[in-house]
């Protein structure tokens, strides 16, 4: 370090203290944040870590310095053991209808995408309607959806928890709602469906929400010059107690889900809104057993939640291990700040 200028070795220090920031990311998945908040808070912005390490490679590279291998490690270790951010091409196959079925997941938003007026949900939930009509999935995953959708998609099978529903055009043999024992707006639920030769087990998650009101979103878009710093640093606490909170309610969550997912005398497929990333202990738990159709079948960035200063990937389709997945899209339709999301099951033969 003696060798390098003022400026570099400034540069070589940031390196080091992003280094340990990714340190931290990295083991999220396998740290409970119910007991570590801070490395699910550093989880959220991996990626955006990783693009910073990929800036240091650059820099020391043309600099022919051998500290390129700090950020050139971090990159390689996450290349091997975390879960990919890009997928460079999709997977398609035209499949059997008797061996396989297609599945759509969304977050409607409450239908409150166009505003809040009554004429402007009712106009708002007629186009959502008529677009998941038009992907025609064999089975419809909705979260945040008005009671009213129903009657809209007229699918033959329906059921309704909450803010939840599940469309089918197989026959429900049974359904149940999770309990959750903490206060929570948000819910989940499951479904089992007779699907041509198979009986299958349809989870639809909508896993404990931040809550972000206007001074979150705009402390994470970007920050008013005019702010003071005092109420920046305000602001910033309360966010991070903001996303401990949530996160915290969300590993309960899971644990009931979790249960009922062991106790399933059929073979499972869980879809929703997460409401957290693929670098997270929630995930980990949630894939065991699973495939991520993203990552089977995918192509890109994957990114369901496009609100904020870059794009996350919350919303997940996960089928049971000894199924496939095929033909996996994020679909471009602006109606909620949550993109829907469908793919094709295979069961195996």
């Amino acid at each position: 370090m003696k060798n390098l200028s003022f400026l570099n070795k400034l540069i070589y220090i940031f390196n080091l203290i992003l280094l340990v920031l990714w340190g931290i990311a990295f083991m999220a998945p396998y740290l409970n944040p119910k007991s570590f908040t801070i490395p699910a808070i550093l989880a959220i912005a991996y990626p955006l870590i990783l693009g910073l390490h990929v800036l240091f490679v650059i820099y020391w590279l043309m600099r022919f310095n051998r500290k390129i291998l700090l950020s050139v490690s971090a990159i390689a270790l996450s290349y091997f053991f975390s879960i990919p951010i890009f997928q460079p091409k999709s997977s398609f196959k035209a499949l059997a209808k008797d061996n396989s079925f297609s599945i759509l997941s969304f977050n409607s938003q409450l239908a409150y995408f166009s505003g809040g007026k009554k004429e402007e949900v009712e106009g708002h939930q007629s186009k959502i309607a008529h677009f998941i009509k038009q992907e025609n999935a064999d089975v419809i995953c909705l979260q945040e959806v008005r009671k009213g959708m129903s009657s809209n998609l007229n699918y033959p099978h329906t059921r309704t928890f909450g803010f939840s529903q599940i469309h089918s055009k197989y026959e429900i043999i049974t359904s149940e709602k999770i309990e959750f024992n903490e206060n929570s707006t948000n819910n989940s639920c499951f479904a089992d469906f007779r699907i041509h030769e198979d009986t299958v087990r349809v989870y639809n998650l909508h896993l404990e929400s931040l809550h972000l009101g206007n001074e979150d979103y705009n402390l994470l878009k970007k920050r008013s010059d005019s702010e003071v710093e005092n109420e920046f640093q305000d602001n910033t606490k309360k966010l991070k107690q903001k996303i401990g909170l949530a996160t915290s309610k969300r590993v309960n969550q899971i644990e009931k889900i979790l249960n009922s997912i062991a106790d399933s005398p059929y073979p499972t497929l869980i879809c929703g809104d997460f409401n957290d990333v693929p670098q997270s202990y929630i995930y980990r738990k949630l894939i065991e057993n699973h495939k991520d159709a993203f990552i089977e079948s995918g192509k890109g960035y994957g990114a369901t939640y496009r609100q904020l200063i870059f794009p996350f990937r919350i919303d997940y389709i996960l089928p049971h291990k000894h199924w496939n997945a095929y033909n996996f899209e994020v679909l471009e339709d602006k109606l909620s700040d949550h993109q829907a999301i469908r793919c094709d099951i295979e069961f195996n033969q």
